[in-house]
């Protein structure tokens, strides 16, 4: 009996506060401020998307600059600017080679540019590259704004 008796004293000793008359059915709902709750994030703001060179002009003034670079640049001397200027916006600039025209990957002859685009915005500096396919089309390629804070 006195065996029997130790058992059951140690194992309400083990059960702790869940079979204490005192007990609350074994859930403290208490807060003593010991465990700081967790933090609900803020929810952040959705950042539009970075501006882009190609998305600050519009695309007719970009078909204005590739069809004067179709027509001129090739034969152009380095650093001679063209003019441009594009009716349908009113925006205008000049685009210059800056070196003669090397062969890339795919056939493309390529020369460096420095583009500028002067609009209600103020005036605005690109580089990049105007290359030629085999088919004799030219693109503009791998620009970007000399000023960021300019797009």
């Amino acid at each position: 009996m006195r065996r029997g008796a130790a058992i059951l004293v140690i194992a309400c000793g083990l059960a702790g506060c869940g079979l204490s008359p005192f007990g609350h059915g074994g859930v403290d709902s208490m807060t003593t401020g010991s465990i700081t709750p967790a933090a609900t994030p803020e929810p952040q703001p959705v950042q539009p998307p970075a501006p882009t060179v190609v998305g600050s002009l519009a695309q007719s003034d970009w078909e204005t600059i590739r069809t004067l670079a179709a027509d001129r640049l090739a034969e152009a001397p380095n650093g001679d600017p063209l003019d441009w200027t594009n009716p349908d916006t009113g925006n205008e600039g000049t685009i210059a080679a800056l070196a003669d025209a090397r062969i890339r990957t795919g056939g493309l002859s390529c020369r460096p540019i420095a583009l500028t685009v002067s609009d209600v915005r103020g005036v605005r500096r690109y580089h990049g590259h105007a290359c030629r396919s085999i088919d004799g089309s030219w693109q503009l390629f791998d620009m970007s704004a000399d000023d960021q804070a300019l797009l």
